[in-house]
């Protein structure tokens, strides 16, 4: 059994053999805030990060390059604002237990380690002196999870971080319904939420919701998609659809391709409309060569060196992929006279890395993702204590750790029970982490406030800062 407890001795001691006191004096970069029954609480914080990969679980990346991230303004962090009620029930001595779920053997076994490494800075940075982490490893797959997740309820906890994978979270669903232990999952697939089950990871459909409503306000209404033929870029594309009704905005034209081939030339060709454009453009200059008058020869002359007579019928293109398969779609859109000066590039968190900035299709493309604002510094802190670049997703577990211990915490400062009740964790007000502002729904899913950013050469700049508050919900 693997029990943190916020002693931190073991953790500590490895870090002080490291960097001595260092540790104890690094700045608190974000606070995540928090009132209980008016007693304000603050929850030192470490910068931004994580975009879980789609659904395709066994994509989750391991380490992220180094970035320049530029805010175009200082934004001031939230007040606190989100008041916790604790149940009036007076304790004693009573600890409290938070189970973690991770995959800390497997082929996913980095990810859960450098998981483990931010609960570990979270617990140092926030946790009373009466809250344990009982981490089990879920080796990265169901069975592993479902086993886990039976020692957890033995060890009766209060509330499940983890698993990290949509099949994982499904397998100790009955499990901890049964219990009656919500869970706080790192997955994006809302599929598996509700009832107790709540998804942390970043959903592709909040990332269309907030550039396409971006790109609306900015007066791009016509919208294309091009997406991998998959659940990924199923749930992209339905994401678009439902965002289109009563918005505004008109998918012109959708397609689909085979994330498996290399070649993408006719699918790119094909979204491009190229071949019937490039024959008005042939019709076009012969129509004119028929004519013998001086504005019919000087129109001739403007349309010297085009390939295509008009630009597409769209006026933003979503590409939702990263990575390689990005770097082959958007110089093959460019092309086929898809101009970005002409049509605006978006994107998805994918898109989230700098050295995508390097392909000059991409230059000023927007994306939305969570504000990069603090990642350098965590970065920073993170490298110095374990020698490595963390990905991006290591925000999650931070958040959700550090939101339990100071949920635990302020009820110790009260003498009440601990709960982690439906009721507290979805506080219509949310919680300010790493990622910026988050709040959970009653039926699982996650919502968060993310920033318009985009990508220049090595550099992300953010567009449109991400919302510091939520707007209330309607009943």
């Amino acid at each position: 059994m693997s029990v943190l407890s916020s002693t931190l001795a073991t953790f500590l001691s490895g870090c002080i053999a490291i960097v001595g006191r260092r540790i104890t004096t690094l700045p608190a970069i974000v606070v995540i805030s928090l009132f209980v029954s008016g007693c304000q609480t603050t929850m030192k914080t470490v910068p931004d990060a994580t975009v879980e990969k789609p659904v395709a679980e066994e994509t989750v990346g391991v380490s992220e390059p180094d970035t320049g991230l530029i805010e175009p303004e200082v934004i001031e962090e939230p007040e606190p604002f989100a008041d916790i009620q604790t149940e009036t029930v007076i304790i004693s001595d009573q600890r409290t237990k938070v189970g973690f779920l991770l995959p800390l053997s497997g082929r996913h076994k980095a990810v859960g380690q450098a998981l483990l490494n931010a609960a570990q800075l979270a617990l140092f940075d926030v946790s009373g002196e009466k809250f344990d982490l009982v981490v089990r490893d879920t080796a990265g797959t169901p069975t592993g999870a479902r086993r886990a997740m039976e020692s957890l309820v033995s060890e009766r906890v209060d509330l499940v971080i983890g698993p990290l994978f949509a099949t994982s979270v499904s397998a100790v669903t009955p499990l901890a319904r049964s219990a009656g232990i919500n869970v706080l999952s790192f997955s994006n697939d809302q599929a598996v939420a509700g009832d107790g089950i709540y998804v942390l990871g970043l959903t592709p459909e909040e990332q269309i919701r907030r550039v396409v409503d971006y790109a609306a306000a900015q007066g791009l209404r016509r919208v294309a998609v091009f997406a991998p033929d998959n659940v990924y870029g199923r749930r992209i594309v339905s994401a678009l659809q439902i965002q289109s009704y009563g918005s505004g905005v008109e998918i012109t034209r959708l397609g689909f391709f085979n994330p498996d081939v290399q070649d993408l030339t006719e699918e790119v060709k094909a979204i491009a409309n190229y071949d019937q454009r490039h024959q008005a453009l042939l019709s076009q200059k012969a129509n004119l060569k028929g004519r013998k008058d001086a504005a019919s020869r000087k129109a001739l002359r403007r349309l010297r060196g085009r390939d295509t007579l008009n630009p597409p019928d769209y006026q933003a293109i979503i590409i939702p992929v990263g990575g390689k398969q990005l770097l082959t779609v958007a110089p093959l859109l460019n092309y086929f006279d898809v101009d970005p000066s002409q049509v605006k590039y978006l994107g998805t968190a994918l898109w989230n890395n700098p050295k995508l900035g390097r392909e000059p299709a991409l230059v000023g493309g927007w994306y939305a993702a969570p504000s990069p604002a603090h990642w350098d510094s965590f970065k920073d802190r993170y490298r110095v204590l374990y020698g490595k670049v963390p990905p991006r997703i290591v925000s999650l577990a931070y958040d959700s750790v550090a939101l339990a211990a100071v949920v635990a915490r302020q009820a110790e400062s009260q003498s009440v029970a601990v709960s982690y009740s439906q009721s507290v964790l979805t506080n219509p007000q949310g919680f300010s982490g790493l990622d910026g502002v988050f709040r959970l729904h009653t039926d699982g899913r996650s919502e968060r406030g993310l920033a318009i950013l985009t990508l220049e050469r090595d550099l992300i700049n953010v567009v449109e800062p991400a919302p510091v508050t939520f707007t209330p919900l309607v009943n």
